[in-house]
């Protein structure tokens, strides 16, 4: 995929130089440049394409928090993993910087439009709230970017960098202008469809409770680091259901789901994972060493509770062997392939929606704000149903409904058919009624026992962290350094490796032997050097994001 340069991208323009973004050519292939200036194309569809993009954004954002939060780490077999193990990051680990300006780019230009032709209103303000999300990504990456200067071509070549606070206190209140943006227009106002719209096929109330959602992510990201204008919420609440990216996902290359593109080409060759398995920390969460959740368990790992499991940097032994493709392909055949798939779990198929906010985030978020005493409702209810939204996404088949298939109520394992009393057609709720009852003595399950502010924090950002195990596990590693949970503690005894995710070898001087960030850009040193330079000698083991604990 060809990258503008986002400081000089109207000069480019101007040259008649045009970078297209192929991959979500496939899906929006109206013959037409899809990053010109207003008016070569309608930003109805430029709406689309953003979005598209964004969703091919998850598999690599999670792979880059899962690497960091523990969720995915070394398997045997191979060597050369490099800073996936030693946090040596330089300029080239995991930038995903220019697909994220690229599109602020589109974003851009349909808010543009929005100000000069009233019918865009409502285009406009869903423009404002994607920007909204894309620009708390980079922060959340790179603290210090460039915000007010960004995307101006000409008008400024050489962007400076915003501070990250700032930067934050500005996209609440641009988010703040969306949604009511998204309450107004008139007759003659476009509402989005589901050709333009392949996440909400245009429904306002929808991205109005996301803009809620997103806002009460950044504040309470942000805690007492910002003085926010506005930390009241519209009135349509926050998101309920699962934020599902579908513009037509298929089995043809450039078209699959983009998170199918982490197991298997359209064509059926293994892809992405094969020399990844997952942690001993978090194969911990389920198989009972920490909490007891073998339904879970068994959506997550094909051979739970005994998938190919590793400690980070430790030299993969026999343990740490893949079970090819990988351990997260869920498939209840003999012999998995492209073809032979469970329709469950994490790889739900090449034809599924592609997640980008998952229900259980926003109740989860809304549990933490009413513990902290940011709106008002009942914390118990908002965790349980986080909980729940999490058993109902991985329980979900490829078409995005709760899947027909059986399970064993006593160890959890799926099944196409009852085979014996203890099977029953899956049933989200009662999952959880018995992981519930399973872990009755465990505060990081029953909020009852949890009776202080921190613990109850710890009980939500410990399920935020099991609910978004390769999913969203950038918000993982984000909520990690901004709370410290859940615990990561590098102890030297015989189980280490189920309560640390750190790496064996890391350098780091930080307690828990975790990195702290990420670099900025190879291309920014290049162009952007004196804006770059200015914001220090960054070192991944020692400086944070401004919000980090």
């Amino acid at each position: 995929m060809n990258k503008k340069r986002y400081y000089i991208y109207s000069l480019v323009l101007l040259l008649g130089i045009t970078t297209l973004l192929s991959s979500c050519k496939k899906f929006m292939d109206i013959n037409k440049n899809p990053n010109a200036p207003t008016g070569t194309v309608e930003e109805s569809f430029l709406l689309g394409k953003t979005i598209v993009t964004w969703a091919r954004v998850m598999p690599n954002a999670d792979n880059y928090g899962g690497e960091l939060s523990g969720a995915i780490v070394n398997a045997g077999g191979v060597s050369g993993y490099g800073s996936l193990i030693d946090y040596n990051y330089g300029p080239g680990n995991y930038t995903f910087w220019w697909d994220l300006y690229d599109n602020v780019t589109d974003l851009n230009a349909i808010i543009a439009r929005s100000e000069v032709d009233e019918s865009y209103q409502y285009y406009g303000a869903i423009a404002k709230i994607l920007k909204a999300v894309h620009f708390q990504a980079l922060v959340d990456a790179y603290n210090n970017v460039p915000y007010t200067d960004a995307n101006r071509g000409v008008e400024a070549l050489l962007p400076k960098y915003d501070k990250g606070p700032d930067i934050y206190k500005s996209i609440a209140s641009l988010i703040d202008q969306a949604i009511g943006e998204l309450q107004g227009g008139n007759a003659a106002t476009l509402v989005p469809t589901n050709a333009t719209d392949p996440l909400f096929g245009g429904d306002l109330v929808k991205w109005r409770k996301y803009g809620n959602t997103i806002k009460l992510r950044i504040i309470l990201r942000a805690g007492d680091k910002v003085n926010f204008d506005n930390k009241n919420f519209s009135a349509d609440g926050f998101l309920a259901e699962d934020a599902m990216v579908q513009p037509g996902f298929t089995n043809i290359d450039g078209k699959t789901n983009p998170n199918w593109g982490r197991v298997y080409s359209a064509s059926g060759s293994a892809q992405g994972l094969t020399q990844r398995v997952p942690s001993y920390y978090m194969l911990g969460f389920y198989d009972g060493t920490k909490i007891n959740d073998f339904f879970r368990g068994h959506l997550l790992y094909r051979t739970f509770p005994t998938p190919g499991v590793n400690q980070l940097g430790v030299p993969g032994g026999s343990e740490a062997v893949v079970k090819q493709p990988n351990d997260w392909y869920i498939t209840l055949a003999a012999t998995p392939s492209a073809s032979n798939y469970a329709a469950i779990g994490i790889f739900k198929g090449p034809s599924a929606p592609q997640p980008i906010m998952l229900a259980a985030e926003s109740h989860f978020l809304q549990a933490e704000a009413i513990v902290r005493g940011l709106i008002s409702g009942d914390a118990k209810a908002s965790f349980n149903n986080g909980i729940l939204e999490s058993f109902r996404y991985l329980n979900k088949d490829e078409g995005g409904n709760i899947s027909t298939k059986y399970v064993d109520t006593t160890n959890g394992t799926l099944a196409t058919s009852a085979v014996s009393s203890n099977y029953i057609q899956i049933n989200p709720a009662i999952e959880v009624e018995i992981y519930q009852r399973l872990n009755s003595d465990n505060r990081l399950v029953n909020f009852d026992l949890a009776t202080t502010t921190e613990q109850k924090i710890e009980a939500i950002i410990t399920q935020k962290y099991i609910a978004h195990n390769m999913i969203k596990a950038d918000e993982s590693w984000n909520e990690y350094r901004r709370t410290g949970y859940p615990f990561c503690d590098p102890r030297n005894t015989p189980d280490y490796k189920y309560y640390s995710f750190a790496s064996v070898i890391s350098p780091s001087p930080q307690p828990d032997k975790l990195p702290t960030r990420i670099q900025y850009p190879a291309r920014e040193f290049s162009y952007n050097a004196e804006n770059v330079r200015a914001q220090g000698n960054i070192d991944p083991l020692r400086d944070k994001i401004f919000w980090a604990k």
